[in-house]
């Protein structure tokens, strides 16, 4: 029977980080702990490649997480993913990195939570999950971008938890996690991480020039 040898990339936020599963089960794993860990994704995964002793070309499925994030990350990560599987004939799929955060928390206790990221000029990405009895996680809801003083408000009137870098739970997504919840298969030329807003440097140029920043 041919195993499933699946690995999991995330550098949507904070630390990045790679995992190694087969069958389901992990065999090995790493976080970047240092500023500008997108850049040494390619050679951590080539690491938990070698700690688990199994070549890329074994790799039937690459999972990456998808965004919302940090721009610089999102296109690392999502550029190495795609590499990975046409070089080895894997499916790629694509994982929300908001439930990445909670999925991150095993010891997370049953119930919703409100997951945020930085998302910029006084707001944070949210998106609420659900841990179930089984350990697995599920998604409630879209990814909203919220200013953070209602996210807030949206937690006390819910009475959830508030998991992500800035509060309560402090946690990062973390490819580890990636199994616990919904992974989608996607197009490995087509595909595009959820970036969740433009980016900085766009918006100011649309706001120095008054009119859409020209496309390709």
């Amino acid at each position: 029977m041919t195993c499933r040898v699946q690995i999991a990339i995330d550098a949507s936020a904070g630390p990045a980080s790679v995992a190694l599963f087969v069958d389901d089960v992990l065999q090995a794993s790493r976080r970047i702990e240092r500023q500008g860990s997108a850049e040494l994704l390619a050679p951590t995964i080539a690491d938990v490649l070698a700690a688990a002793g199994i070549p890329a070309r074994e790799l039937t499925d690459v999972i990456v997480g998808g965004g919302p994030g940090s721009f610089t990350g999102l296109r690392v990560a999502a550029a190495l993913g795609k590499g990975l599987a046409r070089g080895s004939g894997a499916r790629l799929h694509a994982v929300p990195s908001l439930p990445l955060i909670a999925a991150a928390h095993p010891d997370a206790s049953v119930g919703t939570y409100l997951t945020v990221l930085d998302a910029l000029r006084g707001e944070w990405f949210v998106q609420a999950v659900t841990k179930h009895r089984d350990g697995s996680w599920s998604v409630d809801a879209a990814v909203e971008r919220l200013a953070v003083a209602l996210v807030h408000d949206r937690a006390r009137t819910h009475a959830f938890t508030i998991v992500g870098p800035p509060i309560d739970i402090v946690q990062q997504p973390d490819a580890s996690g990636a199994l616990r919840i919904g992974i989608v298969e996607v197009s490995r030329d087509a595909w595009e991480p959820d970036y969740g807003r433009l980016a900085e440097a766009q918006v100011q140029w649309e706001t120095a020039h008054a009119r859409p920043l020209p496309t390709a």
